[in-house]
C-alpha cells in the first residue's frame, strides 16, 4: 500500500508550477513594470518581484534537499 504522506506530498507538488516557469513569469512582470512604472513605484515593484523570486528559489532548493 502507499503511504498517505507521500501521496499528499506528490499531489501538492503537481499543483505548483516549476522554478523555470516562475522565473520566466517574474521576468515578464519586471518587463511590464519597466514599461508601466517610473520612480518610486518602479523601485517598489522591483523589490517585491525580487523578493518573490528569491523566495521561489529558496523553496525550490529546500525541496531538492528533502
Amino acid at each position: 500500500m502507499s503511504d498517505p504522506d507521500q501521496s499528499s506530498k506528490s499531489e501538492a507538488q503537481r499543483s505548483m508550477i516549476g522554478l523555470c516557469t516562475a522565473l520566466i513569469l517574474y521576468a515578464v512582470l519586471i518587463g511590464v513594470s519597466f514599461a508601466a512604472l517610473k520612480g518610486t513605484g518602479l523601485v517598489l515593484a522591483l523589490l517585491i518581484v525580487g523578493a518573490l523570486a528569491a523566495k521561489s528559489i529558496v523553496h525550490y532548493l529546500r525541496n531538492r534537499i528533502e
